[in-house]
């Protein structure tokens, strides 16, 4: 992570005793509404500087929203007015074992007690678990590399996991001279913080596999993918996953003796675009229930893709999807939707060269290639059920 030193905020005390003066630690921003700035920490870094009465962030006064236990959830949520460092994404994972990390603290150097800020690179290890008021939340092993260290001062520092960009965890505890330490899962967040704003969201990470087949329909390939997403609470138990589509550049259209292809697809050009997020399925009856307060499908069902809306009804939704989550929603473009389609493949399907009706929802009575011919279920289905593309986004051929 580049900027991750820029993101970094210095932790210290505004108080005039003087055995304050040589406490420091880390915390970082991972929100930010108006101009209030909020701020991850440990809670023992809180007590250490003197109480929440005197935390300075970049020598900003703070105030402290929520604390967690020190002996629990060790995690403190900050709030500081007009501080500018770039934002962390909060990620969620299951297990991290053996996945590379990141992180970056302060800490005192020499006589002169310099402030000094540095990385430090390593391996998450086993996981455990921390306990507060009954509940539970992961806590993992951190394994620094050889040349690096953790020193005093890098409580409340993000671990950040080096895959996919998001804090995983917030660094506690450190032991052996700093080539070990703790990091607590930011999932401790919303244990201490009740009334966390719906808007902030967490990233998730999910495994799954991803078919090519041959002219005939055939399996040649499976191959194990990983995606990341967040979730927004839609109400009533409705969510709605957003999938990380990286950016990149494709060749945007098809060849000209691709089989059924339009003479809209030509010239086959270029095209780059910026990293976006994408719904991981066709929007469902019940989402669209729960933002526009009704259903017009016809093939009724809670998971299954709307339909019979129009193009303004679509533009609609992702304008009252923005009022209600506070994020900016709207419809792909044409060359995001086939970047997000193609998901890095070439072919006519992301499939491969042909589909077929075990991997599709579609009229299997028409063949593409050399398929066979398949199943015509004459109605939809819901979303999800057939195998994703590379993105680990669903149904982007076929269903609705």
């Amino acid at each position: 992570m580049s900027n991750l030193e820029d993101s970094i905020v210095l932790i210290t005390s505004a108080s005039d005793n003087s055995r304050k003066a040589d406490v420091i630690g880390t915390g970082f921003a991972f929100y930010r509404e108006d101009n209030y700035t909020y701020l991850l920490t440990c809670a023992h870094v809180v007590e250490n500087v003197g109480g929440k009465e005197n935390v300075l962030a970049n020598n900003i006064p703070v105030e402290v929203l929520a604390i967690g236990d020190i002996q629990g959830f060790d995690l403190a949520v900050l709030r500081v007015k007009n501080l500018n460092v770039p934002l962390f994404q909060l990620i969620s994972l299951s297990e991290a074992k053996n996945r590379k990390f990141r992180t970056a603290g302060h800490y005192l150097y020499g006589e002169e007690k310099k402030i000094l800020l540095e990385t430090v690179d390593g391996t998450f290890g086993k996981k455990r678990f921390a306990r507060q008021n009954n509940e539970r939340v992961a806590v993992w092993n951190l394994l620094v590399d050889e040349s690096d260290r953790l020193r005093r001062g890098y409580s409340g520092a993000p671990v950040v996991d080096l895959e996919t960009g998001g804090v995983l965890g917030v660094a506690t505890n450190m032991e052996n001279d700093g080539a070990k330490g703790l990091a607590i899962s930011v999932e401790a967040l919303k244990k201490i913080w009740p009334q966390m704003p719906p808007i902030i969201s967490y990233f998730y990470l999910e495994k799954f596999d991803v078919i090519t087949v041959n002219k005939k329909g055939e399996e040649i390939e499976r191959r194990f993918h990983e995606a990341v997403f967040f979730t927004e609470d839609l109400g009533n138990g409705v969510v709605l996953e957003m999938v990380a589509i990286p950016g990149g550049t494709f060749l945007m259209g098809s060849p000209g003796n691709e089989e059924g292809r339009g003479d809209s697809e030509s010239p086959q050009h270029q095209v780059t675009l910026q990293p976006f997020y994408m719904s991981k399925y066709p929007i469902t009856q019940g989402q669209y229930q729960a933002i526009m307060g009704k259903n017009p499908s016809s093939f009724k069902g809670g998971n299954r893709p709307v339909e019979c809306v129009s193009w303004y009804d679509a533009v609609e939704f992702c304008q009252e999807l923005s009022q209600k989550t506070g994020k900016n929603y709207k419809l792909p473009s044409e060359s995001q939707w086939e970047y997000a389609c193609r998901a890095g493949t070439t072919t006519p399907f992301y499939f491969g060269e042909t589909i077929t009706s075990e991997l599709v929802n579609y009229n299997g009575n028409y063949t593409y290639g050399n398929a066979p011919k398949g199943k015509f279920r004459e109605e939809t289905t819901d979303v999800g059920i057939f195998p994703p593309n590379a993105f680990g986004l669903y149904d982007m051929h076929g269903n609705v």
